[in-house]
Parts: C-alpha cells; sequence; structure tokens
C-alpha cells in the first residue's frame, strides 16, 4: 500500500511524499507522488498518536472486567488518531484492578497506565481516597503479575515506601509517574534519583506553585529528566499556563494527554469514572454533587490542535508532543513515533482543522476510516 500526500509529518519536517506500507510496518518515505499511491491531496499525514492516559471514551471505561469495553475505548479513539494507548485505571479495590488488568491484558491495547492505588489521600482529586493504599511490594506483585503489560504506574512519591516501589517499577521497564501528591521539591528530586521518570497530569492534583515551597509543580518544570503529561482541553489548565509549561519544559519535556472518561463522544449526561457518579455540562465533567474535575471529554487529535492555537507550536511540533515523546518515554521511540521507514505502519490523516479523518493501525485502515 502506499498513501501520498503533500503535507507528510517526517523527522525532517513535512514534506510532500509517498508513504509506502508492507507488512504492518512502513517500508519507505519516497519524495513525490507515486501514481499507484491513494492521494490524500494536501491532508495533513502524522504519525499515530500515543495517548499514556486515558480512562475511557465512546460510553466504555477501562476499570472494567469486560474486555469488549475496553476494545471499544480504543475504537473510539481510534477514529481520532490515536493508534496506540495506555488504558488507564482509576484506583480501587486490588481486586477489582486485577479483574481490569485481565481485561486490558486481553483488550490488544498498548499496555496499562495504574493511577493508583498509592496516591496521596489528600490530593485524591476524582478518585476515592478510601480506595488508596500505602505502597506495598505485595500489592505492587499482584497487580503487575495479573495479565497484561502494566506500562506506567502514577505514585506519590512522598508516601512511607514509595520510593522502594519506584525503583522496582524501573527494574520492570514500567515508568514510574508522579501524581496526586503533596511532594516537597526535594521528595520530587530524590524520587528522580530513585527511577521516577514522569509526572502526571501537570498542574492537577498537586499544590500551585509557591516561590518559598516549590513542591512537586517546580520539580516538574525544573528537572529536566521528568516528562510531563500536559491536558490540553482549556478545562484542567489555563491556556497560559500551558505556554508556561512550554516554556519552562522545553518541546522535549511535555507530552498531551486526553484523561478522557467514558463520556468523551458521547455529550453531556451522566456518566461513571470507576464506581464515581459523574456529570458532564458542556463538555467539563465533575464529580456528581462535586465540583471536582472527574477527566476529560477530550481526544488527541483536539489536543494536538488546541496545542496548536493555545501553545503556538508548529504543526509538526505537536506531533512531537502527541506521538515522538510518548513514544521515546515508555521506549519505543525506535519504531514508533515517526513516519520513517522501519516503523510501525501507524498514520493518523487530518483535515485542514486538524481532525482526524482517517487512521492506519499496523498498515490496516482502522474501519470505516479510508481515505475517498
Amino acid at each position: 500500500m502506499r498513501v501520498h500526500s503533500r503535507r507528510v509529518v517526517t523527522p525532517a519536517g513535512t514534506i510532500d511524499a509517498t508513504v509506502s506500507v508492507a507488512d504492518g510496518r512502513i517500508t519507505a518515505v519516497a519524495p513525490g507522488r507515486d501514481g499507484a499511491a491513494l492521494d490524500v491531496d494536501d491532508r495533513w499525514v502524522i504519525p499515530g498518536l500515543i495517548d499514556t492516559h486515558v480512562h475511557g471514551g465512546g460510553g466504555a471505561q477501562c476499570n472494567t472486567a469486560d474486555t469488549d469495553e475496553v476494545v471499544a475505548v480504543a475504537a473510539f479513539h481510534a477514529a481520532h488518531g490515536t493508534t496506540s494507548l495506555l488504558a488507564t485505571t482509576v484506583s480501587a479495590d486490588v481486586d477489582e484492578l486485577e479483574r481490569s488488568l485481565r481485561a486490558i491484558g486481553e483488550a490488544g491495547v498498548l499496555g496499562t497506565h495504574l493511577e493508583g492505588p498509592f496516591l496521596n489521600p489528600r490530593r485524591p482529586g476524582a478518585m476515592d481516597p478510601e480506595s488508596f493504599l500505602e505502597p506495598s511490594t505485595g500489592v505492587l506483585g499482584r497487580l503487575l503479575g495479573a495479565g497484561g503489560r502494566v506500562s506506567m504506574m502514577t505514585i506519590a512519591p512522598e508516601l512511607p515506601g514509595a520510593l522502594e516501589i519506584i525503583a522496582a517499577l524501573g527494574e520492570r521497564g514500567v515508568v514510574a509517574s508522579m501524581g496526586h501528591s503533596e511532594a516537597s521539591y526535594e521528595q520530587g528530586r530524590t524520587a528522580v534519583r530513585a527511577g521516577a521518570r514522569s509526572v502526571t497530569h501537570l498542574f492537577n492534583a498537586m499544590p500551585a506553585l509557591h516561590h518559598r515551597h516549590p513542591g512537586l509543580l517546580g520539580a516538574a518544570l525544573d528537572v529536566d529528566e521528568l516528562q510531563c503529561e500536559l491536558i490540553c482541553d482549556g478545562v484542567h489548565v489555563d491556556p497560559v499556563a500551558t505556554r508556561l509549561a512550554l516554556r519552562a519544559k522545553g518541546l522535549g519535556g511535555l507530552r498531551l494527554i486526553t484523561d478522557a472518561i467514558a463520556a468523551a463522544g458521547m455529550g453531556d449526561g451522566e456518566y461513571r469514572l470507576g464506581n464515581a457518579p459523574v456529570v458532564v455540562r458542556d463538555g467539563r465533567a465533575t464529580l456528581a454533587g462535586d465540583d471536582a474535575i472527574a477527566g476529560s471529554t477530550l481526544t488527541m487529535d483536539a489536543a494536538l490542535a488546541n496545542a496548536v492555537q493555545w501553545l503556538g507550536v508548529t504543526v509538526e511540533e505537536a506531533v512531537t508532543l502527541a506521538s515522538a515523546n510518548p513514544a521515546r518515554l515508555l521506549g519505543l521511540g525506535d519504531h514508533k513515533g515517526a513516519i520513517a521507514a522501519g516503523y510501525d505502519a501507524d498514520l493518523a490523516v487530518l483535515d485542514e482543522d486538524l481532525r482526524a479523518c482517517s487512521t492506519m493501525m499496523a498498515g490496516r485502515w482502522v474501519e470505516g476510516s479510508r481515505p475517498r
């Protein structure tokens, strides 16, 4: 299969090119048009988007024992250009998490992001703090052994025993991401030395920056080794703060995520995040009877478009935030996150408004999305 566009985003920049695909891989990226290629004209062809923090979408969620429900989440986001995702669980009873991990493992997604249960009850966000646990190697062993691949875990580094867990995660190839935390700057730096490499939904579920007590947010912005999640939905983070984050971290220090819940793509109404009831009004999700933000209704193509508008980055730079950076963090940068020979044939085709209109995964067009 060959696909041509006048705007193919490659590591060398945007070029007029034909992308050749065989056996699920990109075999060549050649300048100009091959006469046999499927022509998408001047629509953007970008590497598939990678979402490392997504709880649901299309009416389905990842806190479930039903594999088909996780498959439905992935299918919904694939229609919006996401070719790889970490199905993300909110904190719950360990038995429930084990059931969800088994379902996710059977769904064929990239992996799992465990958001908890080793979190600070003073920063629960939309989660039930009663489900939070002190860090335990025994619980960690149960979770990592439940089935499927755990690729990331959010943990509060100030908790007793957290540093041991962070080190154990690194030994298992799992990204330790700090979040739902009241860690000091020094505790954040110590966690980095133990192996922490990421910060979960920057600015959210952590104290605000104080000029005498910079805290975890200060560490996130200051420490080069940390790559930070950023939710560009205009609800979680004001556009001004997103621009300040980019200035502090640089292009390589941020990655776009959705933090999407089941309500994504479904409109206003009542939903659930884990077991918690959530109300969505005007696209803003909050806990029922509370003003606490409960995830988002964002998709990755919308996040990319918002980044271009609010951060003032180019499309190519936004692609770095939404594809290359998460691939690099997960250790997949040698075969995902770019359009180049030898890479996975994961592509998204975007229209002039940067909305996904076609998605290719492993060399095959997602059902109903083949370009016309």
